[in-house]
C-alpha cells in the first residue's frame, strides 16, 4: 500500500513549510516520487497528498499540468487535438469564440478550478447579452469538447461541463440579435435576376442557389463533371471554403482579393457539411442554361488560349455524388499546372474563378435597390418553402438539401407562403360552409 508522507521543509529565509511525498512508478527500474511543497501546516499537506494519490491510483497518472491557465489549456487543445481531425474552416470558427467569448471572461481561471457553477454563469451571461440560441449552442459546445478533451487525458479528474442549459423561457436583458433569413416573393426574384441578367458573374450562382437550393460553398464547388446533363441531375460532391492566413498584408488584400491565390490564404475543396454527398434533379431550363453557359465557357477558352486561367488540385476529385471511403479533407486549388485539372463551373470569360465573396456584393446592391430582405442563404429557404408548398414529401426536401435531420428542414427552413395561406382559407370555406 502506498504511503503518503509528510515531512518539513525549510526556506532560505529560515520559514518552515511542509511538502508531500509518495511513490509511484517507476521507471527503467527507478524509483520515483510524487512531491509538492509550500503548504504551511502538516495537516494541508496530508490532505493535498492524500487527493494527489487518489487520482493517481484512480486515473493511472499524476496530473503534472493542474496549474494551466484554461487560456493556455485552449490553445494546446487546438494546436493538439482539433488539428488532428476538423476542417480549417471549423477550427477557425473555434479559434474566433474562444478569442471572442472564453478567454475573455474565463481564460484567467486554472483549469482546475473551473465549476459547473462557472460556466453556467458565464452561459446566462451570454444569454443576456442577446447572442442568439445557435450562437449560444456553439459557445457551449466549445466548452463541452474542450474539457471532454481535458477529462479524457488527465488534465483533470472529471468535466464541470457536464449538463450545462441554455435559458429557453427566461427574457434575456438585451433583445436576442439574429439575422434571419427569408422567403424571396417570386416577383421579388424576378427583379433580383433582371439586376444580375445572363453573362453576368452572379447569374449562374444565383439560379443554381434558387432553383436547387445548394449551400453557398456548394454552389461555388460545382464542376463541369458533377452536372449529368442527359439525366438532368447535379452530384453535390463537395463544397468550397476559404483557408485564412492572418499574415496577409493590406496590399495581398486589395491586389489578390476573391483569387484562387490570394495573398498566403487559398481556397480549396473539402466534403459538403455533414458529409451530405447527394444527387439532385434540376429543371429543363436550368440544365438549359448551363449547356449554354458550359458552350460559352469553351469558346472564350479557345478565344483567350494561352491567357485562359485553368486550375487543379492536389488530389482527385470523385465525381459520382457518393461519398468516398477516404474522402480528403483538403484539396488545394491553385493554378500551378502541376495538379490535377479541375473545370469550375463558376468562371469569368477569362477562366478566372468566381468566388463566393461575389454574394456580399450583390446582397447590397439587392439590399439597397430592391429590398432589404435578402441574403444568400435565404434563396436555400425560398426553395424548401417553395417545394412545400406545391406538397412536394418532407424527405425529399430534407434529401434535396442534405439536412441531416428532418427537424432542420421542418422547423427552420419552411415557412407559411401566401399561396399556403389561399389553400388553407379555401380549405375551411368547403369545410364548414355547410354548418
Amino acid at each position: 500500500m502506498i504511503d503518503v508522507c509528510v515531512r518539513k521543509r525549510y526556506r532560505k529565509d529560515g520559514v518552515t513549510m511542509y511538502e508531500y511525498r509518495f511513490e509511484i512508478a517507476s521507471v527503467d527500474s527507478k524509483r520515483r516520487f510524487k512531491t509538492k511543497c509550500g503548504f504551511k501546516t502538516a495537516a494541508e499537506a496530508r490532505k493535498a497528498g492524500s487527493e494527489a494519490l487518489r487520482l493517481y491510483e484512480n486515473a493511472g497518472r499524476i496530473i503534472t499540468k493542474d496549474s494551466i491557465s484554461f487560456a493556455d489549456f485552449l490553445d494546446e487543445w487546438l494546436d493538439k487535438d482539433c488539428a488532428m481531425e476538423l476542417m480549417p474552416t471549423t477550427i477557425a470558427n473555434y479559434r474566433k469564440t474562444i478569442e471572442k467569448h472564453l478567454k475573455p471572461k474565463l481564460g484567467n481561471y486554472r483549469l482546475k478550478s473551473l465549476t459547473r457553477e462557472i460556466l453556467q454563469a458565464f452561459i446566462i451571461d451570454v444569454f443576456d447579452l442577446g447572442y442568439s440560441y445557435n450562437s449560444i449552442v456553439s459557445i457551449k459546445s466549445v466548452i463541452t469538447k474542450c474539457l471532454n478533451y481535458a477529462e479524457d487525458h488527465k488534465y483533470i479528474a472529471y468535466t464541470p461541463a457536464a449538463r450545462l442549459k441554455i435559458p429557453k423561457t427566461k427574457k434575456p436583458k438585451i433583445p436576442t440579435r439574429s439575422a434571419p433569413h427569408y422567403f424571396i416573393k417570386p416577383e421579388i426574384m424576378q427583379k433580383i435576376f433582371e439586376r444580375f441578367p445572363e453573362r453576368t458573374p452572379s447569374h449562374i450562382p444565383l439560379k443554381i442557389g434558387y432553383e436547387c437550393g445548394l449551400r453557398l460553398g456548394e454552389v461555388f464547388g460545382l464542376c463541369w463533371e458533377d452536372v449529368d446533363f442527359k439525366n438532368k441531375v447535379i452530384y453535390i460532391n463537395r463544397q468550397v471554403q476559404w483557408l485564412q492566413d492572418k499574415k496577409r498584408t493590406t496590399i495581398d488584400k486589395v491586389s489578390k482579393n476573391g483569387s484562387a491565390e490570394c495573398g498566403n490564404g487559398y481556397w480549396y475543396f473539402c466534403p459538403p457539411k455533414y458529409n451530405s454527398y447527394r444527387t439532385i434533379e434540376i429543371s429543363d431550363r436550368l440544365a438549359d442554361l448551363l449547356f449554354q453557359e458550359q458552350a460559352r465557357q469553351s469558346r472564350a477558352k479557345d478565344f483567350y488560349n494561352p491567357y485562359y486561367t485553368e486550375y487543379d488540385v492536389e488530389k482527385p476529385l470523385t465525381f459520382n455524388g457518393i461519398a468516398p471511403k477516404n474522402p480528403t479533407v483538403i484539396n488545394r486549388i491553385s493554378t500551378s499546372g502541376e495538379g490535377y485539372p479541375v473545370h469550375l463551373i463558376c468562371v469569368r470569360d477569362n477562366g478566372t474563378f468566381i468566388s463566393p465573396r461575389t454574394m456580399q456584393h450583390v446582397t447590397k446592391c439587392v439590399k439597397k435597390e430592391i429590398t432589404e430582405q435578402f441574403d444568400f442563404h435565404s434563396l436555400r429557404k425560398t426553395h424548401a418553402s417553395m417545394l412545400n408548398e406545391i406538397g412536394i414529401d418532407q424527405k425529399y426536401i430534407q434529401t434535396r438539401l442534405g439536412h441531416s435531420d428532418i427537424d432542420i428542414t421542418v422547423n427552420v427552413y419552411e415557412c407559411v407562403t401566401d399561396l399556403m395561406r389561399i389553400r388553407g382559407r379555401n380549405a375551411l370555406n368547403t369545410m364548414f360552409s355547410r354548418i
